[in-house]
């Protein structure tokens, strides 16, 4: 029986188009015809890393593997984990035994190596790229603690020489890009320096240095983002690139001095990492059936809300992954582009060549876009731009920096915006926040009374309930502190017609009472969703919420 493409598996199965094959058909022949069509399609957003991997399994006849797994270290150290790396495959232990799962089925020098090694006779399948890299990224990255503390040891016995410290910056950068880091904050103190990851929101020690090595490694990140190196009392923002498994990572470099030293953050941000969809991103049902239903609108603005960290960047690609299509025109304006997506007019906030936010919306109204995504509403003038495209009949996408989904009406208004421009423009706002989720490795159950449970909690159970079950974190090798990940908690604002209403006729203080009779969902409330569904701790609930 011949084998089927993959294209014409993921065709029939409808995950892509027509169109969008015969396009990253014409991609492979003209451009890269060396390169896995399966690949293009996931560069191109058309198919998940999923929905490749199921269709390989599809024309292997093998199956595809969705389960929790343990990987096996004594075939891991047998076959050689820089090989697992290069040829993208893992042995893991299921309630079966020993099986391999692979990324590339059809790669013949990998199953005659497992013949040779005398495994040939293990079951086989098919999972995700992603997945597989990631487990054998968090192999490699527990070896490379080891030689990172080996390292220190070495510097504190022998002192600096030659290119330790440059190759200890590239073990921290790797380190941090493994563990889902955001930011790598280097501070000195009176005796030593100490260096903590930000990751999911919270900063983690990770370890430290002495005092008189601390400008030593300074001076070897200004080299890299061409900082002038005796400049170390002063204000710096920079940037320099870095290179983990051949994919490039944008690092800005932050600088401050303070009494001790240049006190630094270096932000990560990884232009090339894989976008979540809206299905993936943790919406309740309710908020993802009302965004999957705004984002239809042919006009109108959809405004993103919260604190830096909040996600509001990631959910606005999200919606624009699942609007972006090859008859979509679609231009953002960004400060700084953090994820780049194809078939899209990126450009970058740059303020010494005129480029504004303002500026870039003006301009962007004369290249017949369908869609603009605007970074941010900083200014009056950005604001008036929005709505003028929006009204316009374009659909735009934005953020803004309020507290709350009903705040974001007050902060437009403040910033010189009619209220019936404001009503007839908006189709919703999303206030969000990034919660973290429990570890489901070592999270462990315990009964709550209601007496010792915090206010925001006590409001949201029944008269009859006494005590309530939740989930606390306790920490084990998987997780951090009892955590691993985020997801969002959100409220929205759906501007329909009593909505429109209300703020065209300036009564903002009934906003609130009105959004609750149609059963507004707010930040608590979605909370406390996740606290009874064991999504997330009561701790770190209160945390979030306050």
């Amino acid at each position: 029986m011949p084998v089927q493409e993959i294209g014409n598996i993921l065709f029939k199965d409808k995950v892509i188009t027509r169109e969008q094959l015969e396009f990253s058909l014409m991609i492979q022949k003209n451009l890269k015809p060396s390169q896995r069509l399966g690949r293009i399609l996931k560069y191109y957003n058309f198919a998940s890393d999923e929905d490749v991997a199921k269709a390989l399994a599809k024309q292997a006849g093998w199956k595809y593997f969705n389960k929790k797994f343990i990987v096996n270290l004594i075939i891991v150290d047998k076959i050689g984990l820089s090989i697992l790396i290069d040829r993208v495959f893992i042995p893991v232990e299921t309630e079966k035994g020993l099986c391999f799962i692979f990324a590339y089925p059809f790669d013949t020098e990998v199953t005659d190596l497992l013949a040779s090694c005398g495994l040939h006779d293990k079951e086989f399948y098919v999972g995700s790229e992603s997945e597989i890299r990631r487990a054998l990224d968090l192999l490699k990255r527990q070896r490379k603690i080891k030689e990172i503390e080996k390292r220190i040891f070495q510097i504190k016995e022998a002192g600096v020489s030659g290119g330790e410290l440059r190759e200890l910056l590239d073990e921290l950068l790797d380190d941090a890009i493994i563990q889902n880091a955001t930011d790598i904050h280097i501070e000195p103190e009176e005796k030593i320096s100490t260096i903590r990851f930000r990751i999911d929101g919270i900063l983690y020690f990770k370890f430290c240095i002495p005092l008189e090595l601390h400008n030593n490694l300074i001076n070897v990140v200004f080299s890299r983002a061409e900082i002038t190196v005796s400049d170390f009392y002063k204000f710096h923002d920079a940037r320099f690139e870095h290179s983990h498994s051949d994919c490039p990572v944008d690092v800005r470099v932050s600088c401050i001095p303070s009494i001790y030293g240049p006190t630094l953050v270096l932000r990560l941000l990884n232009a090339n990492k894989t976008l979540i969809t809206l299905e993936n991103l943790g919406f309740n049902q309710a908020h993802f059936d009302t965004i999957n239903q705004v984002i239809t609108k042919p006009h109108g603005i959809i405004i993103i809300t919260g604190p830096t960290g909040s996600g509001k960047t990631t959910s606005l690609y999200a919606i624009l992954k699942q609007l972006k299509d090859l008859s979509t025109k679609v231009i953002t304006i960004e400060d700084p582009v953090e994820i780049k997506m194809p078939l899209i007019n990126q450009v970058q906030i740059n303020e010494k060549q005129g480029i504004s936010f303002a500026h870039a919306t003006r301009a962007f109204l004369r290249h017949d876009p369908n869609i603009i995504l605007i970074g941010e509403i900083r200014d009056s003038d950005t604001a008036e731009e929005a709505i003028r495209a929006a009204i316009t009949g374009h659909r735009v996408l934005s953020t803004l920096h309020t507290n709350s989904a009903i705040d974001s009406v007050y902060r437009l208004h403040d910033l010189g915006i009619d209220l019936s421009h404001i009503a007839n423009s908006i189709l919703c706002v999303i206030s969000q926040r990034l919660i973290r989720k429990l570890c489901a490795y070592c999270k462990r159950r315990i009964i709550v009374k209601k007496d010792k449970l915090p206010e925001f909690l006590k409001k949201h159970l029944k008269e009859e309930e006494t005590e309530i079950r939740v989930y606390k974190a306790k920490g084990c090798p998987h997780c951090q502190a009892g955590y691993r990940g985020r997801t969002v908690i959100a409220e929205i604002l759906r501007f329909d017609e009593d909505i429109r209403e209300v703020i065209s006729s300036g009564k903002l203080d009934l906003l609130r009472h009105k959004s609750r009779e149609k059963g507004f969902v707010d930040l608590e409330k979605d909370a406390v969703r996740l606290v009874k569904e064991g999504v997330t701790s009561l701790g770190e609930a209160e945390r979030l919420i306050g």
